[in-house]
């Protein structure tokens, strides 16, 4: 996925800071240069963003039982970096999505959630 993106960022002309490329980038990567950073969300423990985009959150959990936990809890690391912006992307269901649509008609109907489908 991380490639996928790199090489659409890259071809739409969009810049952008791959945050993990090695353990160097993570430590003197500059929050504040004017480019996008990409990261996976085990990658971005201790750093925190304006806004943060997971994509293509129907492909998570790992079916196996064994990973379930583990990919909740970095689902969550993911979701607690935003600052101010949230947003999750997903085409298909999965244990999250159905959550998310749950929760977002929830929020929905209370009025605290703003949506831009």
């Amino acid at each position: 996925m991380i490639d996928t993106l790199k090489q659409t960022f890259f071809e739409e002309g969009i810049p952008f800071t791959w945050v993990m490329e090695n353990q160097e980038t993570k430590r003197v990567y500059e929050k504040n240069d004017g480019t996008a950073k990409l990261c996976t969300c085990d990658s971005s423990k201790g750093l925190d963003f304006q806004a943060v985009f997971i994509v293509n959150a129907n492909n998570l959990p790992f079916s196996l039982e064994e990973y379930k936990d583990r990919e909740a809890a970095l689902m969550y690391i993911g979701m607690t970096r935003a600052i101010e912006y949230l947003m999750i992307s997903y085409s298909g269901e999965s244990q999250y999505t159905k959550y998310f649509d749950q929760l977002l008609e929830q929020r929905t109907e209370s009025g605290k959630v703003s949506i831009n489908e």
